[in-house]
């Protein structure tokens, strides 16, 4: 049987469509949504700072030593330093500032998968100081981030791991958000962070301190074991940190986020660890100005993304799917006039032929019966 060749080449097409549609969406799209190797994210928050001014502690000033309610703003910049196939490495520094005084900056090396978000191990001597957040999150969330409590979230300042709490959705920049909770907890293990705390206080500070230190600690330092502290007397740091995360649904932008940062320093008197008071706490927010920039940054994404990821393979498999059908219906060639007029001349001879046979077989008949006639005997008289 013939097929029509507008047939061949409507399917062949149609089956093409059909292949790239899948590519597109589960091979073109992934690579393609991966992290950039040219990512570069400035992000403004704003909030209030209280911290232990040591000039003012040292000049025996104890009402300016602990400073509280001072406005900060923070600059935030995570950077793809490079890529390797599905890993990046990249960079998250905050700088934080408060006027006429200095505080420590803070920047993390991590890396990551291009995909997933989570940290990945890397040979050290490959890339150095990068901190170990193998399978936890760090700096981001991945596209379409899920609603439950699958995630975890590297502390660079605790070097600890700890789970991320789903809870529900909410609204940001005109954008739908999954929010998420995570806190963390411990000694201070960041030595960036510790070369900038002091290691000791001079132990004629310490009753000095009293009407900033909580009630449990000014128990615990009697004369006699003040008397019995080393000089200067050491010191420990803990770390709390709090963030709540406002995560675009779609795109894994983080439109919003809170972060609550405290470091408080500890002693030692009479083998008790003693708590004394916070040499620092952060709180703050993104500005409204970075929310709206970050809402337009994830809405572009989110269009890009259901085009190339939803429309596109979806367009492309309706037609080709159409393709296939059309070229299925259209296969056979119509009947020409030629080939009519050749079945009716086959099929009057078909019909000739039979009236022949039927002439001939009546002939037959009939010469069979005249000769029966002739070779019957004759009948008899009656008596």
């Amino acid at each position: 049987m013939r097929v029509r060749r507008s047939a061949v080449i409507a399917g062949t097409v149609g089956i093409l469509l059909v292949a790239f549609a899948v590519v597109l969406k589960f091979l073109i799209v992934p690579l393609a949504t991966r992290l950039p190797g040219d990512t570069d994210l400035t992000v403004g928050y704003e909030g209030t700072a209280t911290l232990l001014d040591s000039e003012a502690l040292q000049a025996g000033d104890v009402k300016a030593a602990l400073r509280t309610d001072v406005p900060i703003t923070v600059d935030r910049h995570v950077v793809a330093l490079s890529t390797d196939g599905d890993t990046a490495v990249i960079e998250d520094s905050l700088a934080v500032k408060a006027k006429d005084l200095r505080l420590p900056a803070s920047t993390y090396t991590y890396a990551v998968d291009r995909s997933t978000l989570r940290g990945v191990e890397v040979p050290a001597p490959a890339v150095p100081g990068v901190e170990p957040a193998h399978g936890a999150l760090t700096s981001a969330f991945p596209i379409s981030p899920a609603k439950d409590d699958r995630y975890t979230y590297y502390d660079p300042v605790t070097r600890t791991v700890v789970p991320v709490h789903y809870s529900g959705t909410d609204s940001r920049g005109g954008r739908t958000v999954n929010v998420y909770r995570f806190s963390a907890e411990g000694p201070v293990r960041n030595a960036a962070l510790l070369k900038e705390l002091p290691a000791g206080l001079p132990r004629n500070l310490v009753g000095t301190l009293a009407p900033l230190l909580p009630a449990e600690a000014v128990a615990a330092f009697t004369p006699a074991a003040v008397a019995a502290l080393p000089d200067p007397v050491p010191m420990t740091f803990t770390a709390s940190t709090d963030i709540v995360a406002y995560v675009d649904e779609q795109t894994g932008v983080a439109i919003d986020e809170t972060i609550a940062q405290q470091v408080v320093a500890h002693t030692s008197v009479a083998d008790k660890d003693v708590a004394l008071l916070p040499v620092l706490a952060l709180d703050f927010h993104i500005t409204q100005a970075s929310i709206e920039d970050l809402a337009d940054t994830a809405a572009s994404a989110g269009l890009l993304l259901t085009l190339v990821g939803l429309v596109a393979p979806l367009l492309l498999l309706v037609l080709g799917l159409l393709l296939v059908v059309y070229a299925v219906l259209r296969r056979s060639p119509p009947v020409s006039a030629g080939d009519a007029d050749d079945a009716d001349g086959l099929a009057h001879e078909a019909e000739d032929g039979t009236g022949s046979e039927n002439e001939s077989s009546r002939g037959t008949d009939q010469t069979v019966g005249a000769t029966a006639e002739e070779t019957a005997p004759s009948g008899s008289a009656a008596p």
